[in-house]
């Protein structure tokens, strides 16, 4: 007994102490000069790092504000046949066994491999920002109240989103070295990314097709041994929808995690998943070699993204919006789709955008004539805000654009909003679709007279022409308000966009609130529905959101007055009665019709 008491002890003394390796000592870049030579760590395979060669051939003091550039000449493995490989972005370099910087950038048509090394000591400020719990909260882009008017019309819509949504997702690194960094794709077909394709080579995003199934046990271990050299990925969709950045470690401290050398979209302080990753392949290429990489799992949360690195912190949990889809076809079964997007107010709406019509491009089709329904209960969840209604029908060969547009617009409208941070709990959508356009054009409009007193009712006939079907006839009943004075009474009828061209008069005002803000959401007008809008000539303002009607001369006079107030607009014309009509169909089309209101 005594002698495997004595066994069990030395075993027990003899096991090795597993400890967290501290960083290692750093070669500042004043001390760096050409002719040094040094080895670097990547991952060309698997999961594997692998050590590289690494010549010092110059540096470039001042290439940015308070930004230097180390040159280097990179051999060994496979680089000979790659050159710098685009993946490779944050693998460290050493030099005598002190860390110099990260490889970040390199040079299309290249003869040699030589890379772009981000000094080590800029990467750190990255690091000590999250540490001193420094830094601007997640910026919000620029709100306009032309962002809630884009959401009537298509082009309008497409050209809003453009400029200012996916422009910035261009120009959000802000600098003027460009980095390649592959973006993993699973789960979308290639005309939704094609949309974005200018936006992300502005942004050095590369799409390859990859994978997103379940980690292997490789991937599982990965999560343990995220190390200097290891690949590493920051997920922007994960689910059924998978799009994930990949990069290389490039410093490990504790739980803290420095990597690629370069922003990612430069967006300051986010909330994104760290996962593992795994290099399934090497793409040779004259213009840029590729490393192929799948994600792995989620190991902690991206917490910086700037100029010099992306820092996370491993263990911590990031936020997503969950966006939950349910799809029915008429002949099929019912199908359901889960994924979450970035919780952030510029990667949100732009990956909510490219995920919705990647999956209906994939499982149905976005060309041709089509009807795509957002049904009742269709919405964007709000913490402690009443919910953003989205249902609304939409019909022709633009369809499905125009319906997962308008849901992203709507999303970025709500996280960019002036007001508050508002917390979003999930998107949630209900999408009929159907093979044939379920349109119907607006033929005629008649009332059975056109002369009646205040208090009467007066009936107007309303003929739509359906997509290959027979015309249909719509009757509703007209009250003319009681109070209303004689005179001429404009009647506008037809859809909901041509209706809203006709009412311009809270056009050029800004909502109150956010609450004001959701309540003009789910008050836009429907494609579906035949609108009656009756407008009288007016001589009233909108100050500060509220209606001020047939004011006197004098006042108006006054009111009307160049100013500087933002939230003021001249009302030609005022509201009088609105009526609308359920149809089933999208509606196209347009009438006016004049009705004068009798003394009594």
């Amino acid at each position: 007994m005594k002698r495997a008491l004595a066994a069990l002890l030395l075993a027990a003394l003899v096991v090795p102490v597993v400890a967290v390796a501290s960083p290692p000592p750093i070669l500042p870049f004043e001390e760096v000069r050409a002719g040094m030579l040094g080895t670097g760590l990547t991952t060309f395979h698997g999961t594997q790092v692998e050590r590289f060669d690494v010549e010092i051939i110059g540096t470039l003091p001042n290439v940015g504000p308070d930004q230097n550039l180390i040159l280097g000449r990179l051999s060994g493995g496979p680089l000979q046949g790659t050159g710098v490989l685009a993946g490779m972005s944050g693998s460290p370099v050493f030099v005598d066994g002190k860390l110099v910087g990260a490889v970040a950038y390199s040079w299309g048509f290249t003869k040699e491999a030589i890379a772009g090394i981000t000094p080590i000591e800029e990467m750190l400020q990255v690091a000590e920002r999250e540490s001193a719990g420094t830094g601007s909260p997640r910026p919000r882009l620029d709100w306009r109240p032309e962002a809630l008017r884009a959401l009537r019309e298509p082009a309008a819509l497409e050209r809003f989103f453009a400029e200012n949504v996916l422009g910035k997702l261009g120009s959000a690194a802000g600098t003027h070295l460009r980095a390649t960094v592959p973006l993993s794709v699973a789960g979308l077909g290639p005309g939704s990314l094609e949309r974005l394709a200018p936006a992300l080579r502005r942004s050095g995003l590369l799409p390859l097709q990859g994978g997103s199934g379940r980690p292997s046990p490789a991937d599982k271990r990965g999560a343990a041994n995220l190390v200097p050299g290891s690949p590493v990925g920051v997920k922007l969709v994960r689910g059924d929808v998978d799009l994930t950045a990949t990069g290389t470690v490039t410093w490990v401290d504790g739980s803290g995690v420095l990597a690629f050398g370069h922003p990612l979209f430069g967006l300051g302080r986010v909330d994104l998943p760290l996962v593992t990753a795994r290099a399934e392949a090497l793409l040779p290429s004259l213009e840029q070699s590729v490393r192929i990489a799948v994600p792995g799992v989620e190991a902690g949360a991206f917490r910086q993204d700037r100029a010099t690195g992306v820092f996370g912190l491993v263990g911590a949990q990031p936020r997503m919006i969950p966006v939950r889809v349910r799809l029915a076809d008429g002949g099929r079964a019912e199908r359901s789709f889960s994924f979450d997007v970035a919780d952030d107010p510029l990667l949100g709406p732009v990956f909510l955008y490219v995920s919705l019509l990647g999956i209906l491009e994939r499982v149905e089709r976005v060309l041709g004539r089509l009807t795509l329904h957002l049904r009742e209960g269709s919405v964007v969840k709000l913490r402690g805000e009443e919910d953003a209604e989205l249902h609304n029908v939409f019909a022709g060969p633009s369809a499905s654009a125009f319906a997962t547009l308008r849901t992203a617009q709507i999303l970025y409208i709500l996280m960019n909003n002036p007001w508050s941070a508002p917390q979003v709990e999930g998107v949630n959508l209900l999408l009929g679709f159907e093979d044939e356009p379920l349109k119907a054009q607006l033929r005629r409009v008649t009332l059975d007279r056109y002369r009646a007193r205040a208090g009467e009712t007066v009936t107007a006939t309303v003929v739509l022409r359906p997509y290959r079907g027979a015309d249909l006839i719509l009757r509703r009943p007209i009250e003319i308000p009681t109070a209303l004075q004689p005179g001429r009474l404009h009647l506008f009828v037809g859809d909901a966009l041509a209706v809203d061209r006709a009412d311009l008069s809270d056009d050029p005002v800004a909502p109150r609130d956010l609450k004001q803000l959701i309540w003009l959401i789910n008050h836009l007008r429907r494609n579906d529905r035949v609108y009656i809008l009756a407008l009288r000539e007016d001589s009233g303002v909108l100050l500060g959101g509220a209606r001020l009607p047939n004011l006197p001369p004098s006042v108006h006079g006054v009111l009307a007055r160049p100013q500087s107030l933002g939230n003021f607009a001249v009302i030609p014309r005022r509201g009088v009665l609105e009526e609308e009509i359920p149809t089933g169909f999208a509606v196209e089309g347009f009438a006016r019709v004049q009705l004068e209101v009798e003394a009594p």
